[in-house]
């Protein structure tokens, strides 16, 4: 009995002594720290870049001979414009002028498969920065010629110009493109207009397509039709000219326009 008695004294006065110990009888909790880092270093890019179905964007077309493709790279370029074909024609005496409409754009998708388009020009914008306002131009550098001989006062007009692009529609800018009539003499002409862009509006890749394969290929954004392909490049030889037989080329140069970003010091 007297074992168990001092045992239960025993753990009485534990149980009390323990009861007496205050919050401050306990040290404070230490911490020590290291703060890693973690880096990303962005540099624009100079590649060149793939070429775009213009009806189709995000899925790219072999360009073939049909397509001038851009060789040089860039942060904002002109990427490809299609190649004008208005055929085979049969010199004739007339009192007012000819037209002549190049034919659909045929090439084919990345599984070779047969495609047609109507011509376009396809523009990137990659540059680093919030400025990315720019314009889309056109020129009739060179008139028809064949040797010495030229068409002298033809015109190249396009119309049904639909804007597309795989970016989201939030980064589209609000411009589509217009109608344009070339002249020799004309200069450059603007095909589009992102001048008033603000943030990253016309960040990214487009394609201006003038004409489509079908009537029913609508704009993503407007949602609306705008012509058929073959109805779309209009050549207009005007009356009276004395024409040689043969092979008549013309060059047409598209640029984009923009003021670049000033130099760091």
């Amino acid at each position: 009995m007297k074992f168990k008695t001092l045992s239960s004294v025993a753990l009485l006065a534990t149980m009390t002594a323990g009861a007496l110990v205050g919050p401050a009888a306990f040290a404070e909790t230490e911490s020590k720290t290291l703060t890693g880092k973690g880096t990303i270093i962005y540099k624009e890019d100079d590649s060149t870049n793939e070429i775009t179905d213009p009806e189709k964007p995000g899925e790219t077309i072999d360009p073939g001979e049909e397509i001038t493709v851009n060789p040089n790279g860039g942060p904002i370029t002109i990427d490809a414009v299609s190649n004008l074909d208005f055929g085979e024609q049969t010199i004739g005496v007339s009192p007012t002028a000819q037209t002549y409409k190049a034919a659909a754009l045929v090439t084919k998708d990345a599984s070779a498969n047969d495609i047609t388009r109507g011509h376009f020009v396809q523009w990137t914008d990659k540059r680093a920065g919030n400025d990315h306002t720019y314009e889309i131009r056109a020129n009739l550098t060179q008139q028809f010629k064949n040797g010495t001989n030229l068409l002298n006062g033809a015109t190249i007009a396009y119309s049904n110009g639909m804007l597309n692009s795989d970016m989201p529609v939030a980064n589209w800018p609000t411009a589509t493109p217009k109608n344009l009539v070339l002249t020799e003499d004309g200069g450059s002409q603007q095909v589009f207009d992102n001048t008033a862009s603000t943030g990253a509006i016309g960040l990214g890749t487009y394609t201006a397509e003038f004409g489509q394969s079908a009537a029913d290929v609508t704009n993503v954004r407007n949602d609306v039709s705008t012509g058929l392909a073959g109805d779309s490049v209009v050549l207009t030889v005007p009356a009276g000219l004395s024409i040689s037989t043969g092979t008549y080329q013309a060059d047409v140069t598209w640029s984009i326009e923009y003021t670049p970003a000033p130099v760091a010091p």
